[in-house]
Order: C-alpha cells, then sequence, then structure tokens
C-alpha cells in the first residue's frame, strides 16, 4: 500500500481504512455476497494514477473508492464518469468534482452543509431555551456555524445573550433563567477554550443545582472526550457531528474485537476512526450494489443500515452533480452518565 520505511501517521490512517473495509468485504461475504476486490496504490501525484486508469480492466469496475489526494480525485472522477462507474470520495470534504459529476459519492460532510444543518437542527432543537454565546476568540472560531446558528435565531425570533471569554460563573449566574433550559456555546471548538470554560461552568452549575445548564459544541470535541468525560456529564453536553461511536456498543464493540484478531493490533486513537470509516462505507456500498446494482441511487432512502461510525444520507447536490452526504446528529451527554445520539431530520 506505501512505498515509506516508517508510515507516516496520515498512511497509517488510510492503511486503517484499507483494514476495515477487507473486513466489511469478510463480513458481506459471510451473507452471500461476492466481491472481487483490485487494490492500487496510486502514489504521489498522478504520474501513477494515470497509468493505472489505462488499463482495461478497471474500465469494467461498479466501484471505485479512494484516491487520497485532491490532484489526483479529478482524474478519477473523471475515468469514473466516461465509464458509468460509481466513484465514492472517502476522506476530503474538498473539492468540486461532485458539483458537476454525477457519479461521485462525497462521504465527508464539507463544512457549509454541515455547518447549516447543525444550526438548523440546534435551532430546533433550541428553540424554547435561554442561547448564550460565550464569545471565544483563540484563532479557531467557528465563525460560520455561529452566524448560520444567529441567522437561524433570529429567523424564529429568538434572542440571544453573548459574555465575552473572561466571563466567570457570577457572570454567567446574571444571565440564566430560571424558567427555561440554558444553553451556553462557545465560540471555538478548540481544547484550549474547553479548559477555559469547564470550570467556571461547572461552577455555576454547582452552586445553582436547580437550573437546567447545558453546554453546546463541536465535533472534535470527540478528540478530547478523554480528558473532559466527567464534566461533559455534569454540563449535560451536547455537540453535533456527522460520525460518532460509542465503544460500549455491540456494534463497535465486534468491530474492535475483530480487528484486533485480524491484524493483532489497536485502531489509531483519533476521529474520525479510519478502520471504522473503511468498514461503514464498504459496507453499504458494496451492500447497495449487491442489493441495488446500477439501481442504486435510486434506492437511496432504502438502504436502512446501521453504521458503526459514519451516518449516510446522501443527497444529489444539483441536477447534474453527484451525491454529498448530510447526515448530521447530536450527541448528548447526560446527567445520568447516559450517551444519547440525537436525530434531527
Amino acid at each position: 500500500m506505501t512505498n515509506e520505511a516508517t508510515p507516516s501517521t496520515e498512511t497509517q490512517r488510510f492503511i486503517e481504512y484499507y483494514e476495515g473495509f477487507l473486513l466489511a468485504v469478510d463480513s458481506l461475504k459471510n451473507t452471500g455476497c461476492s466481491v472481487d476486490l483490485s487494490v492500487y496504490d496510486t502514489g504521489n501525484g498522478t504520474k501513477k494514477l494515470k497509468e493505472i486508469l489505462k488499463e482495461d480492466a478497471l474500465k469494467n469496475a461498479n466501484l471505485i473508492i479512494g484516491a487520497v489526494q485532491n490532484d489526483q480525485i479529478g482524474p478519477v472522477a473523471e475515468f469514473a464518469q466516461k465509464n458509468n462507474i460509481k466513484y465514492v470520495i472517502p476522506f476530503t470534504s474538498k473539492n468540486d468534482d461532485v458539483l458537476s459529476n454525477a457519479y461521485v459519492y462525497q462521504v465527508n460532510t464539507p463544512h457549509s452543509y454541515l455547518y447549516a444543518k447543525a444550526a438548523q437542527g440546534g435551532c430546533d432543537l433550541f428553540a424554547e431555551d435561554n442561547i448564550i454565546l460565550l464569545n471565544i476568540r483563540d484563532g479557531k472560531d467557528k465563525t460560520e456555524f455561529i452566524k448560520g446558528l444567529k441567522q437561524e435565531l433570529s429567523n424564529k425570533g429568538i434572542s440571544v445573550k453573548t459574555l465575552s471569554e473572561s466571563a466567570t460563573a457570577q457572570n454567567m449566574k446574571e444571565v440564566l433563567r430560571n424558567d427555561k433550559e440554558n444553553i451556553f456555546i462557545p465560540t471555538s471548538g478548540s481544547d484550549v477554550t474547553l479548559i477555559k470554560i469547564i470550570p467556571q461552568l461547572t461552577m455555576l452549575v454547582r452552586e445553582n443545582p436547580d437550573v437546567n445548564i447545558h453546554l453546546f459544541g463541536y465535533p472534535e470535541w470527540q478528540t478530547y472526550t478523554k480528558n473532559h468525560l466527567d464534566s461533559f456529564f455534569e454540563l449535560d453536553t451536547y455537540f453535533y457531528s456527522s460520525f460518532y461511536t460509542n465503544n460500549m456498543l455491540p456494534a463497535a464493540i465486534n468491530f474492535i474485537n475483530s480487528y484486533h484478531k485480524w491484524y493483532s493490533k489497536d485502531l489509531i486513537s483519533k476521529y474520525p476512526n479510519y478502520g471504522m470509516l473503511g468498514f461503514d462505507t464498504g459496507f453499504f456500498f458494496l451492500k447497495g450494489l449487491a442489493k441495488y446494482g446500477s439501481e442504486l441511487e435510486k434506492n437511496l432512502p432504502k438502504m436502512d443500515l446501521t453504521p458503526i461510525q459514519t451516518g449516510f444520507k446522501f443527497q444529489r447536490v444539483n441536477n447534474w452533480g453527484g451525491f454529498i452526504n448530510k447526515k448530521v446528529f447530536f450527541v448528548r451527554f447526560t446527567k445520568n452518565f447516559e450517551l444519547v445520539k440525537l436525530d434531527f431530520e
């Protein structure tokens, strides 16, 4: 898969994706599905890729998955379109091929769609609540999401209070409502922000036990869960994401055990987990092709699968373009130490 003597962390993640994909192939074979799988190392740049795309056998493929570099995606997308092959882009969200190529499936939700869906969902979920923004400026501001959320709230006539990043527990107490849920939303998703605001919010919660207080945040908080898990539960925390898994769920446990059994190693501790991403995308598309063949795009709403990590809701981006995954959900850490995944579609 790679010519590197010591693979970089990024390369290791791509290898892990492939390993997860192979587990999906094995699972499907156990259900009677037949899969003819070919694997190519495209290397860096497009020189090697162009030679691969000249192979006649590839023209008969039903599905192409991969190419990780932006300069490789365009040629593969063009090849897929020319040969009527479904093409899945599992990693990057920063390319325009999906806008004009009906054969492209983009798994990683572009930020513009993610922010818009999360803002809409947040507005619907917290429409009756007291919204307090914590204005954090640390270079990792969620400007686009916050702008969208404010607009959604404004459209519904919902007012928003704003506190500075230096706000104390006393400052926060002054904007609380006893008759409403109180939702604190920092404008940055960084770990530095969490380290800064959690002590004040924790003090606020403990000093006001009869007031309903929540913290709301961002997908990258999954990366920091290990450091803040107790606080997330105590603060009744929500975050939005298009990927999430609870490693205590049976499906996740089975995958982790199978991965360790097959490869004698643990999954890389990063989010999203590429091994699970490989399994989810592999199972979704191979199962879909086995069931619906060339009619898959007409039957996407019927694909009633429960992925381990990645949610799927593919929608055509325009009349002549491909499909973008627009699945977004909320994860809640409740005060009862429960993890709840909330769909709002």
